[in-house]
């Protein structure tokens, strides 16, 4: 009697400790899950596959693919995802080399697409809600507190980076991490006149859940300037 007493208590451990188990009973037939699963479905498996993993990773790709529109939303997307077997990580240990790279793409992709129609889900799923950017550079050019911080909240960051131009050419050089910190060396191209190009650095901290709750970031402003037409930075004829 004892052991079937414990058979039975580890059975309600494993059953409450895999969320798959616990997501799999609240799948509904319908549109959104044919759609995923494969009954409806237009894309091939290894595709719905891969999207599904994408946008359930600590390092998500925020928006519902087109042949999805059914689910009407992530909510329902991420219940049929559910279906098929894919389910959130709530937690990551260290930073990966492809995790490193689809944050900082991610986030160069904030800067060089401003105006894009996911512009704001992206930097949603990107950026904690404790999130805070600090660039002396910025506020150099903006004629602010150069020791201040830049964006204090994200809802800051997306009103401000939403309403800049894009960056026209933003390459990487090099990535550098650790479990919860990156460094990323780039170089812009393109600014203004294009006179001259300009390198970066910015250094991101990680959070448990993969979004990036801290940017500090410095670049040659001088070479910005001197791009936007600004008389101060103009080469010297003498």
């Amino acid at each position: 009697m004892k052991s079937l007493f414990f058979t039975f208590l580890a059975s309600l451990t494993l059953a409450h400790a895999n969320p798959l188990l616990e997501a799999r009973g609240v799948c509904n037939a319908d549109n959104c899950a044919r759609a995923i699963t494969g009954s409806a479905a237009q894309q091939a498996l290894a595709t719905r596959q891969a999207d599904c993993s994408a946008f359930l990773s600590p390092f998500p790709t925020p928006t519902v693919p087109a042949y999805a529109s059914a689910c009407s939303g992530s909510v329902r997307y991420s219940s049929a995802c559910a279906c098929l077997g894919y389910t959130a990580s709530p937690t990551h240990s260290c930073l990966s080399p492809a995790q490193a790279t689809s944050i900082v793409n991610t986030f160069a992709s904030l800067l060089t697409a401003p105006q894009a129609p996911d512009f704001t889900s992206k930097a949603n799923a990107l950026l904690a809600d404790s999130f805070t950017d600090t660039s002396g550079s910025i506020n150099f050019l903006a004629g602010q507190n150069i020791s201040a911080v830049t964006f204090p909240s994200k809802a800051a960051f997306i009103g401000g980076q939403g309403a800049q131009p894009p960056i026209p050419s933003l390459t990487t050089l090099d990535i550098f991490y650790t479990c919860d910190k990156i460094a990323w060396r780039w170089v812009a191209q393109g600014i203004g006149s294009d006179q001259y190009e300009v390198k970066g650095i910015d250094t991101f901290t990680i959070t448990h859940s993969g979004q990036i709750s801290a940017v500090f970031a410095e670049f040659n402003s001088g070479a910005w300037l001197a791009d936007i037409g600004n008389p101060q930075c103009h080469s010297s004829t003498s």
